[in-house]
């Protein structure tokens, strides 16, 4: 046994483990299979994502909805509860979003992610029996428990599976779903605000609880019978579309390597800058966000009904929905992830330097909706910049896992943290510190954008797999050999 087999590590093997990454020649009518492969993802894997998602953003977003439905008058929400019952959410997210990333690669996906939708179903329902705000904050946790799998998994398992030609478009669909649920939710909570308020001695936010959350217990219990694993262990993909689902990624540098939690894991985590940038990036696009959040709140301030304000959200998030797929699309069609960031980044700030120069912050209502309808480039970065981070901790499947989960859940923190002072209740329908402060960190993520896409185009500090710095540190060896023998 020579040193390169003593120290080559123990990765997992698959079925075509003695073939060229780039080889699909043996494989009969590979190009059919290989469609036949993409046709039956998106059957099952992404429609379930989209579904699954738009539980998720009706369950998590469900807040400004509930509170214009009488949760505030019931609760008696008084100054900042209101958005720390919000931050209750993200702080129970973050506890356990990155182990349960790292749990993701180790057991099967088909059962970890319907069972935390299944699970944080159930919790959205029982969040119909607060009777105060501690209760409030203790559902909100829970909720952010059960909900941390689910968004970092499903993009880890969409990059397991899609090609960099197919990913953006694919992981921008997945995450439409958020923003289609925000019309939904609109709907709902506007038909409950006129038809369900009273029912059965129940007020309409308790209704739009129990309701939401039944959604989703039932899409999670539909998950278990649709949703694949991985490309090497999927119980209804075999033989050649097996094949071809690892070899197409292979040949992309994108491993399946199961090589467990090693020095060389932490080393591209926190040794190459790569996860600065995208989790401040992600930080300063999460901020960007806050105008539409809150924009149901804005509306009933300027003196619009409860179910006035829900309505028009509808439109808006049905076209925030369009504009990131079609942003997904465009960063497959035409690559160069960084370009679709810095387009959209810049975009958005130029509309929230609009909203913080009219008439210092207090604009008139007409460009308030417009802003609305041209401030959502700015959701479509969330799933090219995962995308991104997908490709760049392609080294293997740890890495790429724990590097999702680390990226998300604190650039989903600290936001919500922030937003408690800047985006205020109090501050409604102005919301002026919240402007500025959004339009300063969108600033601050194009020059971070363009930066890591400096880092990628000159190959600085690219994180790379156990075996192939293995190689490297292997060469250098023999070179230093090979030069002491030369004298």
């Amino acid at each position: 046994m020579n040193e390169q087999d003593i120290i080559k590590p123990n990765v997992e093997t698959v079925s075509i483990e003695n073939t060229k990454a780039d080889d699909l020649a043996h494989v009969a009518n590979a190009a059919e299979v290989e469609r036949s492969l993409i046709k039956t993802l998106d059957r099952r894997l992404m429609i379930w994502a989209f579904f699954g998602y738009f539980a998720n953003g009706m369950d998590r977003n469900n807040m400004p909805n509930a509170y214009t439905t009488g949760l505030s008058d019931d609760l008696k929400l008084v100054g900042d509860e209101y958005n720390w019952a919000i931050t209750m959410f993200f702080i129970g997210y973050i506890v356990l979003q990155i182990p349960a990333n790292f749990i993701i690669t180790k057991v099967r996906p088909s059962i970890m992610l319907p069972l935390v939708v299944f699970t944080w179903g159930a919790i959205v329902c029982f969040m119909a029996l607060v009777k105060n705000v501690q209760g409030l904050y203790g559902l909100r946790i829970c909720l952010g428990f059960a909900e941390a799998a689910f968004y970092p998994g499903i993009v880890f398992l969409l990059g397991s599976w899609y090609t960099k030609e197919e990913l953006g478009t694919r992981t921008a669909i997945f995450v439409a779903g958020s923003q289609i649920s925000g019309a939904f939710s609109g709907l709902i909570s506007g038909a409950i605000a006129t038809g369900l308020d009273g029912t059965h001695g129940m007020r309409g936010w308790k209704w739009l609880f129990i309701i939401e959350g039944l959604i989703a217990v039932v899409i999670g219990f539909v998950g278990f019978f649709v949703l694949p694993d991985f490309p090497n262990n999927t119980r209804f993909i075999t033989g050649s579309a097996r094949e071809v689902a690892v070899i197409r990624l292979e040949r992309q540098g994108r491993s399946s390597a199961v090589s467990g939690l090693n020095m060389q894991t932490f080393r591209n985590l926190f040794t190459t800058p790569f996860i600065y940038l995208f989790t401040f990036m992600f930080i300063c696009m999460q901020m960007g966000m806050g105008f539409l959040q809150n924009f149901p709140i804005i509306l009933k301030s300027i003196g619009y009904q409860a179910d006035f304000a829900n309505y028009m959200m509808v439109p808006i998030w049905i076209w925030v929905g369009i504009v990131v797929v079609a942003q997904g699309y465009l960063s497959d069609k035409f690559g160069h992830r960084a370009y679709h960031i810095l387009a959209g980044g810049l975009y958005t700030f130029v509309w929230y330097t609009i909203l913080v120069a009219v008439r210092g912050g207090n604009v008139p209502t007409v460009l308030l909706f417009i802003s609305a309808y041209m401030i959502p480039p700015v959701f479509g970065i969330s799933p090219i910049m995962m995308t991104w981070a997908n490709e760049i901790y392609s080294c293997d499947r740890e890495t790429r896992a724990l590097a999702i989960a680390i990226i998300n859940s604190l650039g989903n923190l600290a936001p919500n943290f922030i937003n408690v002072k800047v985006w205020s209740v109090v501050d409604a329908p102005n919301y002026r510190l919240g402007k500025i402060v959004t339009m300063s960190m969108t600033a601050a993520m194009i020059v971070m954008c363009f930066g890591a896409f400096i880092l990628q185009k000159k190959k600085i500090m690219i994180p790379k797999a156990s075996q192939r710095v293995i190689d490297e540190e292997m060469d250098k060896k023999k070179t230093h050999i090979t030069q002491e023998d030369e004298f």
